[in-house]
């Protein structure tokens, strides 16, 4: 992409203001976070060509304030971002968009499942309401529709396009490549931030685009599947840019903790150059006394001992969670998603994080459609002995998303049901071993009996509700530590929660791997029912509820015993939410 092509070349103010609303549909990671920078760039992008743009938060199930919202906009464009996560509720709110809308605006899908089904999406069944999809990025496609849209043109001349004609047929034009210097990008719209007051659990950051990884199970940008034409498999902002966009955030709106979403803070390839970048970032905003907490992603294989002072001066900056790609406590499994690391390195970056203090979040797939006995084993001791409290990482099971090299696998083995890309159900798709499918299901069934056929939850379960609470309680701890890092009487006191924490945390993991380990031995044996697996619901419920109570009590006599030490903490209390994990 050249710079000109972010220049416009119609005025989109006269006559009149062009009008597009990009609503957020509230799913997944946006429910706890609303911020969604993908719209933010479009709407930064289009304001600066003169449309007037509106980002308008859709809440499941709830969205009559949005659709009202939308409908006094009159919009000429409506641009909907269209996720796995978010595709039923997509399909029910574009329907009803269309129906309150009627046939004059021009409704476009965009995101990673319009990127990878392109014109498929348009002749699926209940898609109807969209009149295009823009596949790739999104930034330049949409400035030209906007155009195209506002002048008269040719829908021809878009980029990145897939449309319906007004016979029925359907069009589509070249992909083209994203943007190669981010730094010409304008800071994305912060319209949701604002429209929170400022006051989100965290703010999120894109600072590059791509991965150097090659994930078999991953659908986002990296080097093994790619659409369009080539481009660099990574691109990144520079290290002033990102912090000028932290310190312009936290100058207007006083955040104080941030997320990277980069698929890896440290790439390009792990190798000298990515880290050269993230320390020139840690020293920047050291440089600039900005005393800020950030979450981050990083590849296990990618770091070693020998990167401990890099780890120290991140931490310093403020890192305060990493997610790594775990994936597996098995090498085999690794090997499978194509993953670089092994299970060395995964140990490995578990044992530096913690010993730095940092929060380790895993991206885990227990169980998918090759497991066997052996490997389901090995992956319930591996996460026994580094995160054994949280039930929820011994449940998770592949999930399918279109564009992910694995879906081609399934296809070719003849393991994926053949309406996936209709109903776009990420479990569509069949285990090798019939018994292991029953184990994984009922491992699910645990938390709702229908979450799991679909991952449809009525009430969030207490197991999931902990999983979030306990990035609070390291955030809650780990921020005192920071700020008194020399008192040796908030040393001990912290000290004294620590262990009282990780003896609960120690029954959680023993009830959780008996849990795990009868219905493991059920299944190998075809003696499993749903209904065994449904009777530990209600104590795991219990359990998990009385775990967090009994954790609440302790954190007011400890902070009772804090404040009387003059530390303030309900300051930092109130700072220390947490930014949630991904399945």
């Amino acid at each position: 992409m050249e710079w000109s092509d972010l220049t416009p070349r119609i005025e989109l103010s006269r006559p009149r203001p062009l009008r597009v609303a990009l609503p957020v549909l509230l799913c997944g990671d946006l429910v706890d976070s609303p911020e969604h920078l993908g719209p933010a760039y479009i709407a930064a992008v289009l304001r600066a060509a003169g449309a007037e743009v509106a980002i308008i938060e859709a809440e499941l199930d709830r969205d009559d304030d949005a659709l009202a919202e939308i409908i006094a906009l009159r919009p000429d464009i409506v641009g909907i971002g269209l996720t796995t996560v978010a595709v039923e509720p997509a399909r029910r709110f574009g329907a009803r968009l269309r129906a309150a809308l009627g046939p004059a605006p021009l409704i476009v899908g965009g995101g990673a499942v319009a990127t990878h089904l392109g014109a498929t999406l348009l002749t699926n069944s209940g898609w109807q309401f969209l009149d295009a999809v823009v596949r790739g990025e999104g930034e330049i496609p949409m400035l030209r529709l906007a155009e195209t849209v506002h002048g008269g043109g040719d829908l021809g001349a878009v980029p990145s396009l897939c449309w319906r004609r007004a016979d029925g047929t359907i069009a589509e034009t070249a992909i083209q490549r994203g943007a190669s210097d981010l730094d010409r990008l304008p800071f994305p719209a912060r319209d949701q931030l604002a429209r929170h007051g400022g006051r989100l659990p965290y703010v999120r950051l894109s600072t590059s685009r791509g991965c150097t990884g090659r994930c078999a199970f991953c659908n986002a940008p990296h080097s093994r599947n790619g659409v369009g034409p080539a481009a660099k498999p990574w691109r990144g902002a520079s290290p002033r840019r990102i912090v000028d966009e932290i310190a312009a955030l936290v100058g207007r709106f006083g955040c104080n903790t941030f997320d990277f979403i980069d698929s890896t803070f440290e790439d390009p390839g792990g190798g000298e150059i990515g880290k050269a970048r993230v320390r020139a970032i840690a020293e920047e905003i050291i440089a600039r006394n900005l005393r800020i907490y950030f979450n981050v992603f990083m590849q296990a294989q990618n770091w070693s001992a020998a990167d401990q002072p890099l780890l120290e001066l991140l931490w310093r900056a403020g890192l305060e969670k990493v997610c790594v790609g775990i994936e597996s406590g098995n090498d085999a499994d690794l090997e499978r998603w194509h993953k670089r690391s092994r299970l060395a390195d995964n140990t490995r970056i578990i044992a530096l994080l913690r010993r730095l203090g940092v929060h380790v979040a895993f991206g885990f797939i227990a169980f998918h459609p090759w497991s066997s006995f052996d490997t389901v084993r090995a992956n319930h001791a591996f996460l026994r002995d580094h995160v054994g409290h949280n039930l929820r990482r011994f449940t998770v099971r592949l999930e399918l998303y279109p564009g992910a090299e694995v879906v081609e696998t399934l296809a070719s083995a003849g393991m994926l049901s053949p309406d996936f890309h209709q109903t776009l159900n990420p479990y569509a798709y069949r285990y090798r071993d019939e018994r292991i499918q029953r184990l994984a299901s009922c491992l699910s069934a645990i938390f709702d009996e229908e979450y799991s056929h679909n991952s449809t939850l009525r009430e969030v379960p207490a197991v999931f509700r902990f999983e979030t609470y306990d990035i609070v309680l390291h955030n809650f701890i780990s921020r005192i530590a920071r700020a008194y890092p020399g008192d040796g009487v908030a040393g001990d006191i912290l000290a004294g929660f620590r262990t009282e924490l990780a003896a609960i945390k120690h029954e959680m993991a023993r009830h959780n791997f008996a849990l795990v380990c009868e219905l493991t031995d059920r299944a190998e044996t075809g003696r499993l029912e749903v209904a065994d697996a449904r009777r530990w619901a209600a104590p795991t419920q219990r359990l998990f509820l009385d775990r967090i109570e009994q954790i609440e009590r302790l954190k007011m006599r400890y902070g009772l015993r804090l404040r009387r030490h003059g530390i303030d903490v309900a300051a930092i209390a109130a700072a220390s939410q947490p930014a949630r994990i991904s399945a």
